[in-house]
Order: C-alpha cells, then structure tokens, then sequence
C-alpha cells in the first residue's frame, strides 16, 4: 500500500476525484491573506523607518559630542609654553594670559609646617596605643576674634595610630591639620603653606609622642625673583602674579629660568572644525532619508523617512541654529569666527583664517561666543548661553530619553514599537482566521471527493447491472 504524504498538512489523496490539490488551496488561501500581506508590508516598513531614525540619533549624538567639546575650557587653553630647565619652574597660560617671555629665579619653595611625634613602641599602626586623656591640636586658622582655633579630642587606650589619626582628619576641613601615620609616629602637617604655627597639647600629647620630644618644622612662604622683581607668595603654585598665567616652582636654583608663552589656536580650531565635519555627516543622512528620488521615473526610490514632518522639522532648525547670525550676550556669531554655509546643498565650511585671525584679536570674546555659563558658589551650572548652549538645548529637546522625559525620537520609537505590535497581533488573528478557512476548504473538497468517488461506484454498479441485462 503506497504510504500517504501531506503538503502544508493537507493530504496526498485529496483531489483523486475531484482534482482539486494542496495547491489549490494554497491559492485559495493566498487570496484571503491580502490583509496579512499587508500588515507584514506595513511592519517592514515601519522597522526600516525605526532603524532609519535609529541612525539619525546616532549621528546627532555624534554632533553633540563635537558640539559639547567646544563648551570645555580645556579647549581655549590656546598657549604654547616653554621652559628652559622644567626641573626648576613651568609655566601655564588661559585664554586671558598675554603672550610674553620671562626670566624667572627661585630662592625659597614654600613649605607647611609639621609636627612629627617620636616613636611609639607598638606593634603597628593597627596596635592600641594604650594612650587616654585629651588631646588638643592648636591650628594657624583664627576665629572672628583673630584667635587661634583649638581642637580636642577625647583619647582612649583601646585606640590604635590609625584611629587617632582618623579622629584628627575628621576636623582638617575646619583646622587644617592633617594627621598621618610613618614609622609607627604621628605626622601632624599644616595643609596651608607658609610660615604658620600649630602645636599638640593635652594630656594625651605626651603619650603620642606629640610632648617636648616631637619635631616642630615652621612652615615658609616661597620666594623667586620674576623679571627682577622678588615675590613672596605661601605656595609653589603662583597664578596671581601676571593675569591668566600660573607660575609652578619646583626647586630652588642659582640659575635663571626662561619661560614664555604664545599664541596656540590650533586645538581651537581642530574642535570648530570636527563639529562642522560631524554637522555636515549628519545632514547627509537626513538629506538621504528625506530623499523624494525622481518621482518621474517609474522605479523612482525614495528616502526611508520621505515626507516625516519631525525629520524635516529637526532639517531646518539645524540649518537656521548652525548659521544664527544672533548669539546671545556675544558680539560674536558663526559668520564672523569663519563658519558659513558653502554651497547650495547646505554644505558647511570653515574659514581657518578666519577663525584663527578671530582667537588672536581676542580669544575670551571667541570663548564666550561658543559657550558662557555662570556656576554657584558649589559649581553647580545656574545658567548657559552661547552658540553651542543653544545647539545643545535643541538636539537634547530630540535626544533625551529618561523615565520621567522622553525626547522626540524615543517618543517616536516608542509609536513604532507600538504599532508593530498591533499590526503583530493583527497577523496572529490572520493566521488563526487562514487556519480555520483551510480546515474548511480541506473539508469542503473532502466531502467532494467522498460524494465524487460514491458517484462513481453507483456509476460503475449501473454499468454492470446494465451489461448483465
């Protein structure tokens, strides 16, 4: 007996009488899955559209990122610096330091003053010291009163070095005094340079080794000769001597040390550059997307986000942001600093000359026109204006995606996710709609092909019956 086969879970035998097959069917069915066809056009679509505003964010934080990086000060620190011995001194400039040359000597560095304790017999730092009483630490900071501030601390003979010195830097914010712990001594050291008094007292002192056999080093102000000038200043690191330029002395010389600075636009430019690189990738794309092709030509494509009122929106608020002839508190804008657009495509470039020109007449009034903000007294950001202040508000206003705040494009992903999942479940309900019309079909030609060959029996019968007669 030959085996019976199915095809799409519809039997071989079907149709032996009436010759309708499984592929008969099939095109029945094909023909009641417009609907399903449809909803499958329609997810593909929207995935290419999802996919396609997916790359957009891309390029937009990219631009960002160029757009974030011209909002940094390590940006304008526009100064080349040399030295002629780095051992000795170094010099760094900011966008308000002049360029100029300097011969620099340095007589004294600055110091703290430091109280260092004998040595203890114990164990460890990590050993009781076996120590009880008070302990006073008399600080060079003074109160309302010019009054030198004191502070206590209640010893007990189950702390070890280490707690006593943890209890003594809980307060250094307020005293100054940070303790430290070598060779089983207590450290005490002035956080503050120059030539201030602090000292140990206390019951305890003595069993800390903080009594008359402890090392008291007065601390000293650095001295240097600047263009023959001497300076004294309580740090190694002078930054109020000229404006925008810091003086760090690192050792004490009879030799003279030539520092200079000058003009180094170069890291500047290279950051207005790459955003007008990034800005100009990320047109391309939205150009490509919003494409309406050839519509003349029969097998004219288009741009997968062609006609997208947001995409189109986003198009022209960088087109008229990354051009303002207006920027906030500057006198200042794109045009003037060498950025402008250079063909008809939107295109943009950048006049080097320009820009660099722009940084030696005056960089801060470069600086502020890309970016100004105004910090608390904690450095938290009160408020941003300027070029790249501006941008960046407007690409966040599309990139931002929190649970409590959700920019343009995560909104518009999120409608995309939802309607695949709705034209999903409409394919489900196809599905189980074409399933049960197969059933019919195969059970409505079943029956035809059982009416069919009981036709033909009772044919054959008659024929017989007729022939014996």
């Amino acid at each position: 007996m030959a085996s019976i086969t199915t095809t799409n879970g519809i039997s071989s035998t079907l149709g032996q009488y009436s010759g309708i097959t499984a592929d008969d069917i099939e095109a029945l069915l094909q023909a009641d899955s417009a609907g399903k066809t449809k909803a499958q056009s329609q997810i593909t679509t929207l995935t290419d559209q999802k996919t396609a505003w997916s790359d957009v964010k891309t390029r937009l934080n990219n631009f960002l990122t160029k757009v974030t990086a011209l909002q940094s000060d390590d940006t304008y620190q526009t100064k080349k610096v040399t030295t002629s011995d780095a051992t000795i001194a170094s010099i760094t400039g900011d966008t308000s330091a002049a360029e100029g040359t300097y011969d620099l000597k340095v007589d004294q560095l600055a110091t703290a003053s430091k109280i260092t304790g004998t040595q203890l017999d114990v164990k460890n730092s990590k050993t009781a010291v076996g120590a009880s009483g008070s302990l006073t630490l008399t600080s060079a900071e003074t109160d309302t009163d010019g009054q030198a501030k004191t502070f206590s601390f209640d010893i007990s003979d189950t702390d070890t070095l280490n707690d006593i010195a943890a209890k003594i830097n809980k307060q250094t914010s307020s005293s100054s005094i940070k303790a430290s712990v070598v060779d089983n001594r207590l450290v005490l050291t002035d956080n503050k340079m120059g030539a201030r008094n602090i000292s140990a007292s206390g019951e305890a002192a003595t069993s800390l080794g903080l009594g008359s056999g402890a090392t008291t080093v007065k601390g000293q102000s650095a001295i240097f000769e600047l263009d023959g000038m001497k300076i004294t200043r309580d740090t190694n690191t002078v930054s109020d001597a000229i404006e925008g330029t810091t003086f760090t002395l690192s050792k004490v010389s009879d030799s003279h040390v030539t520092l200079s600075l000058t003009n180094d636009t170069s890291k500047t430019v290279s950051a207005v550059n790459d955003m007008v690189t990034q800005y100009n990738s990320l047109m391309s794309l939205i150009n490509d997307d919003l494409s309406v092709g050839d519509p003349s030509k029969s097998d004219n494509t288009t741009g997968k986000l062609a006609g997208d009122s947001e995409l189109m929106r986003l198009q022209t608020s960088l087109r008229n942001m990354i051009t303002n002839p207006y920027v906030t508190g500057s006198s200042l804008n794109p045009s003037k600093v060498g950025i402008s657009l250079v063909d008809r495509e939107g295109t943009l470039g950048l006049d080097q000359d320009k820009l660099n020109k722009a940084i030696t007449d005056d960089p801060t009034a470069v600086k502020n026109m890309f970016y100004q903000s105004t910090k608390s007294s904690v450095g938290t950001v009160t408020s941003e204006s300027g070029y790249t202040a501006d941008l960046s508000k407007m690409l966040n206003n599309y990139l931002v995606d929190s649970s409590s705040n959700k920019g343009i494009i995560a909104t518009k992903s999120a409608g995309y996710d939802s309607s695949i999942k709705d034209l999903n479940s409409q394919i489900d309900n196809f599905n189980i709609m074409l399933e049960a019309k197969k059933t019919q079909y195969v059970d409505m030609f079943t029956r035809l092909d059982q009416a069919m060959m009981e036709a033909q029996s009772q044919m054959s019968y008659f024929t017989t019956q007729t022939s014996s007669s």
